[in-house]
């Protein structure tokens, strides 16, 4: 008997000394990203966006790697509680920047993809058209046909036209509802379900700037 217990107690104490903890799992990639990839800012201050999760849900941080070369990226805000930033100070305009998202949990960091966006005024040949502004819809409403509306954008060269993108909640990648509208606004059926959605502007020479994301729920 006094044996068994001895055996049991060294049994016991190997159980103790494994490591119970299971490793800690990254963040996630941070996705839904605003500005746009390629965008143009109207604003010398142009805010940031995105989304971000955690597999073990941990509370996250972020830092923001910035700058004019895609290989020299350094930090201009760290620990960052909630997933948006204004810049501080103004930008230079007729600018292109690149930026970098990094998400933080207790012990581990994942970087997101490099973005650029550009101040405006910069393109390939003159001004880039303005950003147009999106006016409707921005709430919830009931299914079914939805008017899309926005802002004429300015600048750019020729005659202006718009694409519309749209993208439901469980889909990977924004697709081209309709290209080539030449009025501000456009209507669609849409089912029900969240909704993201957003136009870029082209001008003659095909030079586009995007305007921002927009997240809608139809009922």
């Amino acid at each position: 008997m006094k044996k068994q217990l001895i055996l049991w107690s060294l049994f016991s104490l190997l159980v103790s000394c494994e490591k119970s903890e299971t490793p800690n799992l990254a963040p996630n990639k941070p996705d839904n990203i605003v500005p746009l990839n390629s965008a143009t800012c109207n604003s010398l201050t142009p805010s940031m966006s995105w989304e971000a999760s955690d597999p073990e849900r941990d509370k996250m941080t972020f830092t923001i790697w910035f700058g004019t070369d895609k290989e020299k990226l350094s930090v201009i805000k760290s620990n960052i509680d909630e997933p948006y930033y204004t810049t501080e100070e103004p930008l230079a305009p007729s600018t292109k920047y690149y930026w970098q998202i990094e998400v933080h949990d207790a012990t581990s960091s994942t970087k997101g993809d490099i973005m650029s966006f550009g101040t405006e005024g910069l393109g390939v040949i003159g001004d880039l058209p303005s950003i147009p502004k999106a006016l409707t819809p921005l709430q919830g409403l009931s299914a079914g046909d939805i008017h899309f509306t926005w802002e004429p954008s300015t600048k750019g060269e020729g005659e202006i036209e718009y694409n519309l993108y749209t993208k439901k909640s469980n889909a990977s990648d924004f697709t081209l509802l309709k290209g080539d509208i030449t009025t501000t606004s456009f209507h669609s059926e849409m089912e029900a379900g969240d909704w993201s959605w957003y136009v870029e502007a082209k001008d003659s020479r095909g030079q586009i700037s995007r305007g921002q994301i927009n997240h809608i729920t139809l009922y």
